[in-house]
């Protein structure tokens, strides 16, 4: 089960090294959203880079005097994990642990206070709606990170077994490198212009960003075909056949009906021959 564990968080880890930090840190931002609302990408950034966490809260009052004006009070609570830097693999298990312990105990958004207390250790106080008040001790989740507890013996102190865990984030790395798949398939060749051509389409493409060929055929013969040389202006000038004989074309782009060497305002002709005209 550890050995699953480890595998899934070494892949996570990979993918961030393929498609970017900022990638990965968002897909765990977003399972973990409504487990940590507007606070998640800090919480992951926070945990990632093994810097202060800061979970600033504004709350308001009515005022205990008559007409007096509601009373506004802003807290931060600062979080900082005693593990230091940490793999985005490690970032999911933890997060993942700590949804789980406070789950258990009927939280399922918590205060900055109860995360706290969740990740690096403190006491959380509820009381019932009889009344009945009852305060839990945490040992946090870092805290016995950082001491070198593995996560299977973690996982065994919050009273819960990885499988949870591992099917989440192989549910999470599946995503990622779907996404990777897609935007791969999705990306071709791009011009001049910024236009981008069909990957799977062959040929060469013109100064305007125009993709020219057929598929597989870089040149090709028949008429119309689309495929073949394609000068500056965007414009084919293939290496066209014309009726069924071969032809070298030049700047003008006209294909000769039979076999010869023609210029560019020159006709077809069986040898050399050479137009009125100069080719630009």
């Amino acid at each position: 089960m550890t050995s699953d564990l480890n595998n899934q968080a070494t892949t996570m880890n990979n993918l961030s090294t393929s498609q970017g930090e900022s990638h990965v840190t968002g897909k765990i931002a977003g399972d973990f959203s409504s487990f940590l609302g507007s606070d998640s990408n800090a919480v992951v950034t926070g945990l990632r880079n093994g810097t202060p966490i800061n979970l600033t809260r504004t709350t308001t009052t009515a005022s205990s005097a008559p007409g007096g004006a509601p009373i506004t009070t802003t807290t931060t609570t600062t979080i900082t994990p005693p593990t230091g830097h940490m793999g985005h693999g490690n970032v999911y298990i933890s997060l993942a642990l700590a949804k789980y312990k406070l789950s258990t105990m009927g939280i399922t958004e918590p205060t900055p206070q109860q995360l706290q207390a969740a990740l690096t250790g403190g006491t959380i106080t509820q009381t019932t709606a009889t009344g009945t008040t009852t305060t839990t001790t945490m040992q946090g989740i870092l805290t016995m990170r950082s001491q070198n507890m593995g996560w299977g013996k973690i996982a065994q102190e919050l009273g819960t077994k990885l499988g949870p865990v591992i099917s989440g984030m192989k549910s999470a790395n599946h995503q990622l490198a779907s996404a990777a798949i897609t935007s791969s398939k999705q990306s071709g060749v791009t011009g001049a212009s910024g236009q981008a051509s069909d990957s799977s389409k062959s040929g060469i493409v013109s100064g305007s960003g125009k993709s020219h060929g057929n598929s597989a055929q870089g040149m090709s013969s028949g008429k119309g075909s689309g495929s073949g040389i394609v000068s500056a202006s965007g414009k084919g000038q293939g290496n066209a056949y014309g009726a069924q004989h071969s032809s070298i074309v030049s700047g003008g782009g006209g294909a000769a009906s039979s076999s010869g060497i023609v210029s560019a305002r020159g006709g077809s002709s069986n040898g050399l021959t050479h137009g009125k005209g100069q080719s630009k």
